[in-house]
């Protein structure tokens, strides 16, 4: 898949109090429109979105490569949410971004929430005006971790079962969590794994996963400040997804009855992937309903 499918690419160096990072990131639209971020999941990239930046065009749509992700630099650290919101935030600083609608999939619902709580206490040098989660661990424990998830996580074994991930188990892997058979074809996992294999990102792969003792750590707070943005929330999910999908959607329904949900019946853990028409035509009025500041 070409870039000039989802505008242009370049690459930022960004300055924080945990060190210089070099974030990849895709954008199109003017710099004067509105600001979309989107944040992809594990173990993506911004490919993820290139199906549905097209639909957003009038826009402004900017999707890195998180730290460790894709084709952003992959450093052998301690990687963890703080770290990735504080790039978040120098990215949105350093493009002159004060206002932002964030759309947020998978490993990223929680950086979305790390960035409200951040907000509540007046942290983070922009506003979010409205946020737009898919299907990811929002409420960590009800996150159904997949087996390869915890042989991945395994200290001796995880390294070298992640270094032989090919395309084909890539494929098998997406295509198991979709709602649809064959949501994924050999073009598109391909596509995806030279993604994450790019700068011997096979190796980060267990390092990512130090969100999963994250989430379970500090969820409570997180999922706090995700509650009391219900407001501003809206969920655009898959509910065929095994890992977060019906069964988490209930829990969103039950403890934040003000948010606006989009159920995409008979998609999976991918909806902006599986069915790109679909899903953004639920994001974009999803990210239209904001209300004056």
């Amino acid at each position: 898949m070409s870039d000039n499918q989802s505008g242009s690419t370049r690459r930022l160096t960004l300055e924080t109090k945990g060190g210089s990072y070099s974030l990849f990131m895709r954008e199109q639209g003017a710099a004067n429109a509105s600001a979309i971020l989107f944040l992809h999941g594990f173990p993506t990239s911004s490919l993820d979105w290139t199906h549905i930046l097209p639909h957003l065009d009038e826009d402004r749509a900017i999707a890195p490569d998180l730290l460790g992700f894709g084709r952003s630099e992959k450093p052998n650290i301690r990687y963890s949410y703080p770290l990735q919101a504080d790039l978040i935030s120098t990215l949105l600083e350093q493009l002159g971004i004060e206002r932002v609608r964030v759309v947020a999939h998978d490993y990223a619902v929680t950086l979305a929430q790390e960035l409200l709580t951040r907000e509540a206490k007046g942290a983070i040098p922009f506003c979010i005006d409205r946020i737009v989660y898919l299907n990811g661990g929002v409420y960590a424990r009800l996150h159904r971790q997949r087996l390869i998830q915890r042989i991945l996580r395994t200290p001796m074994l995880g390294p070298i079962v992640a270094r032989r991930m090919t395309s084909a188990s890539l494929r098998n892997a997406l295509n198991a969590m979709a709602g649809e058979h064959d949501a994924w074809s050999e073009a598109d996992a391909e596509a995806h794994w030279r993604e994450i294999a790019h700068a011997d990102g096979l190796a980060r792969l267990p390092q990512l996963l130090h969100y999963i003792d994250d989430r379970r750590r500090h969820g409570a707070t997180w999922e706090s400040a995700m509650e009391a943005a219900a407001s501003r929330s809206a969920f655009v999910w898959g509910p065929a997804d095994p890992v977060s999908g019906a069964h988490m959607l209930a829990e969103v329904r039950k403890r934040m009855p003000d948010a606006e949900i989009h159920e995409l019946d008979g998609l999976g853990h991918y909806p902006h992937w599986e069915h790109p028409g679909r899903c953004a035509t639920a994001i974009k009025h999803a990210l239209d309903q904001v209300k004056d500041p």
